[in-house]
């Protein structure tokens, strides 16, 4: 061996100097290039939510049961016109009210004032309907008119209408007449919009009755439904007849009045006068009498009541009578009327109270009204 070949053998690779492979960048350090990588598909994306679908099979059931059936149901049993409602008032070119013309109640009551102005005495209540004829129209906001019993007073213009389409029997099928306190008269056969309450003792006219429904002439044109609960139904030119047994039907309707709120000259539920309570009574059990204490002061057959010491005057009413008392202080000024009922009571409404009061002939009250009776009048339908 060579000298020279010596160092060479000897001589040692560092660690740091070893050759190392280079490294493949298009491999994945941590996986082995052996081994095969998996793959992930994304799932699809769908177009609807999942909720959608069941959503709109519910709504399509309801819509079925509330809106399709009750339709199809209906259509079997009746055709019910389209037409509800009839040209607006302004479409009509209703003339301007005049001395001497018709006029008639657009409103659901009115009251009717001694003059023209609010804070003057309640004459009456005018129902829905009902009609009168101008007396004076000199006044912006006011109307005199006359009654049809013949009482002159004033009603407000905006309660009053100069179309009185609705008082005809002509194209009217059946008269309409309300018995229930108020009567909802709606702007569609079934559901709609309220257009107004009718109250009791309102008369309306016809145009169409079918399956428990009317549709009913309104004034200005204008028509509404009702169903037939609570109403009289008759012939549109007949009238209602006088009940078989007057006395009792007509006391066992004013009773109803007990409790009442008590509103001078009113001739509804929502406040009532002893009067307005006989006369709405006495309508609806087939008999016509006027609404004021003063006319019904002239109603009927004066009653003498005997003079002695006995007993007291009240004592000798009979069922049916309208008595009539005067002001402590004055004997010839009316201060109120009452009633008499079954068991000797009276329907009234007292001085100090605000609603339509019974009492006993033996309450101190009426002990104390006795000694200032100063009418009794019998109706002759009262008469034994």
């Amino acid at each position: 061996m060579n000298k020279t070949d010596s160092p060479d053998k000897n001589k040692k690779l560092s660690i740091k100097h070893r050759p190392v492979a280079k490294e493949d960048i298009f491999v994945n350090k941590d996986h082995d290039p052996h081994l095969p990588k998996k793959l992930y598909v994304r799932p699809k994306k769908k177009l609807l939510p999942p909720w959608l679908i069941p959503l709109m099979i519910i709504i399509l059931l309801l819509l079925a049961v509330f809106v399709l059936l009750p339709a199809l149901l209906t259509d079997r049993d009746q055709e019910v016109p389209t037409e509800t409602t009839a040209p607006l008032p302004s479409e009509t070119g209703l003339p301007a009210v005049g001395a001497g013309d018709r006029a008639v109640v657009k409103c659901s009551s009115v009251f009717v004032f001694a003059g023209p102005d609010k804070t003057s005495r309640h004459v009456t209540e005018l129902l829905l309907n009902e009609s009168v004829v101008i007396t004076d129209t000199s006044y912006r906001d006011w109307l005199g008119v006359q009654l049809a019993d013949g009482e002159r007073a004033y009603v407000e213009r905006t309660a009053l209408t100069a179309d009185t389409s609705s008082l005809s029997a002509d194209d009217a099928v059946m008269k309409v007449i309300i018995r229930d306190p108020f009567k909802r008269v709606m702007s569609h056969a079934r559901g709609g919009t309220l257009l107004l309450e009718a109250p009791m003792g309102t008369i309306l006219y016809a145009d169409y009755h079918n399956s428990g429904l009317v549709r009913v002439k309104l004034p200005e044109g204008q028509l509404g439904w009702m169903n037939t609960q609570g109403v009289f139904l008759l012939e549109a030119d007949a009238d209602l007849p006088l009940a078989d047994d007057f006395r009792q039907s007509f006391i066992s309707t004013v009773v109803a009045f007990e409790n009442s709120a008590y509103i001078p000259g009113g001739q509804t539920r929502s406040g009532i006068s002893t009067a307005g309570a006989v006369r709405l009574a006495a309508f609806l059990n087939g008999l016509d009498l006027p609404g004021t204490p003063e006319q019904l002061m002239q109603t009927g057959e004066s009653v003498s009541l005997p003079n002695t010491s006995a007993q007291p005057a009240i004592k000798y009413l009979r069922p049916g009578d309208l008595v009539f008392f005067h002001k402590k202080a004055d004997q010839q000024t009316l201060d109120l009327m009452a009633l008499v009922l079954n068991e000797d009571r009276l329907l009234l409404r007292l001085n100090n109270k605000a609603t339509m009061q019974i009492i006993s002939f033996d309450s101190s009250a009426a002990l104390e009204l006795s000694e200032r009776i100063m009418e009794v009048r019998r109706l002759e339908e009262m008469s034994d």
